[in-house]
């Protein structure tokens, strides 16, 4: 088994340098020069796509189309919904791809793991909380999905994702220690409720490796792809990091 891990692309384009590298990193995957049993896309992988519109699938359209094939290949794909990437668990599970939104469990080779965004991680912060609760309503899904022109909403998405990552950065740069310690008090916690060998997140835009004090579990967090990019890679002997930038 090889369980590939990637997040927090937030692409916009494929003309992008990221979007030519992930592009490499999924033909890489196709064509069994990089071999893989499983893919986990853990949220935010396109900096906005919200809704099963037809607009996205075509703007990203070459890895859609690879992702699918890989997925017809016996790769098992798994996409999590992260705060970018927002109803669109029911684009890729109509086209057979395991989708959620919240935590999931996998056993995967000798480990059983834990994914996820990571957006949930912050349990203080409320005004994140009310904004998750209010877009993930079943009236907002329906609004989205089947009222509001995809053009519209991606202009709309486009200057809401500028403006809260100019925030968003600069709190995480100030607070960037606290936010390790979050991060492993999230692990902690999830682990009292199941235990797991390894919980992999997203969303925090920085890397984190921790194992716990009593060495039950490892905390990961992949960082995201506007640092040089890197995907996580696990096997039954463990896990280790691929940066991306040369293949």
């Amino acid at each position: 088994m090889k369980a590939w891990f990637i997040s927090d692309i937030h692409l916009k384009s494929l003309n992008e340098r990221n979007g030519n590298i992930l592009l490499r990193f999924l033909h890489s995957l196709q064509s069994g020069t990089l071999s893989a049993t499983h893919l986990f896309l853990l949220g935010d992988i396109f900096d906005f796509w919200v809704g099963d519109h037809d607009f996205y699938p075509q703007k990203f359209g070459p890895i859609v189309d690879v992702l699918l094939d890989l997925k017809n290949k016996g790769v098992q794909v798994i996409y999590v919904e992260g705060n970018h990437d927002v109803h669109v668990k029911e684009f890729w599970k109509k086209n057979g791809v395991d989708a959620f939104v919240e935590d999931r469990y996998f056993n995967v080779g000798p480990w059983t793991i834990r994914v996820s965004h990571g957006d949930l991680m912050n349990p203080s912060d409320h005004k994140y909380h009310k904004y998750r609760n209010f877009i993930r309503h079943g009236f907002m899904e329906t609004v989205v999905a089947q009222i509001l022109p995809a053009k519209q909403l991606h202009q709309i998405g486009d200057w809401a994702s500028r403006t809260s990552r100019k925030k968003s950065s600069m709190h995480r740069r100030d607070s960037e220690s606290a936010l390790r310690l979050m991060i492993h008090d999230y692990a902690e916690k999830c682990y009292a409720e199941k235990p797991f060998d390894f919980i992999v997140s997203g969303h925090m835009h920085f890397k984190d490796e921790w194992k716990s004090p009593t060495e039950r579990f490892t905390s990961i967090n992949l960082g995201s792809w506007f640092d040089p990019p890197v995907a996580l890679v696990l096997d039954e002997g463990g896990y280790a990091w691929q940066e991306l930038s040369g293949l």
